[in-house]
């Protein structure tokens, strides 16, 4: 079983020792978690001490959650789903970059399927997993954040285009537009889930 790099860096900052580490590596298999969250689901290292360490080791800056306004867009962006899965949040985007923060920033496989969804680089931060997920919860159900249901015929995933239908006498070339801009919106449910699904079995 192949130790991770953080694995290694706490224990030579003895923040973690062999015995610790040799379980949280069983129960990261056990439970289908990352490492990380699993260290800190059996109480082996303090949250707010890991991402202090992980900030000063990686030259990495920490972000505080508490009173960050997230634009849309960005939510948008990157779907709850993913957000909830990798525990991750959007925090903002400069000329194509994207600050992300992240519980742990050394998961390049996560920076590299958010830089591919999106579209921009990704800039990681460091945040406590436990304000990750708060706060996940708080924006993606603010009325500006994207909603997350299932489709349905009375509530379907694309109420806009669907009235755009039947209110209006829409030409040929209207509707080959709403027809691209359908399959362009499927194109991208289907890379999320192509995401999901191959993170679904790791760490």
């Amino acid at each position: 079983m192949n130790r991770p790099k953080l694995g290694d860096m706490l224990l030579e900052a003895n923040l973690l020792d062999e015995v610790q580490l040799k379980i949280a590596l069983q129960e990261q298999v056990q439970r289908g978690t990352r490492f990380g969250s699993t260290l800190l689901a059996l109480h082996f290292v303090d949250e707010n001490v890991l991402t202090a360490f992980l900030s000063r080791q990686l030259d990495i800056p920490c972000v505080s959650l508490t009173s960050i306004e997230i634009q849309p867009r960005l939510l948008e962006a990157v779907p709850k789903e993913l957000a909830l899965q990798f525990h991750i949040l959007p925090v903002r985007e400069e000329q194509g970059r994207l600050f992300l923060a992240m519980c742990d920033p050394m998961d390049i496989e996560i920076i590299e399927a958010i830089e591919r969804l999106t579209g921009w680089s990704v800039a990681p931060m460091v945040a406590p997993e436990s304000s990750i997920l708060e706060n996940i919860e708080r924006h993606y159900a603010s009325p500006g954040g994207p909603r997350v249901e299932e489709p349905s015929p009375e509530n379907g995933a694309f109420p806009d285009l669907i009235r755009e239908v039947e209110e209006a006498e829409i030409s040929g070339r209207q509707f080959g537009k709403i027809h691209d801009r359908l399959d362009r919106i499927e194109a991208t449910l289907a890379r999320i889930e192509a995401l999901v699904a191959t993170r679904g079995g790791e760490e």
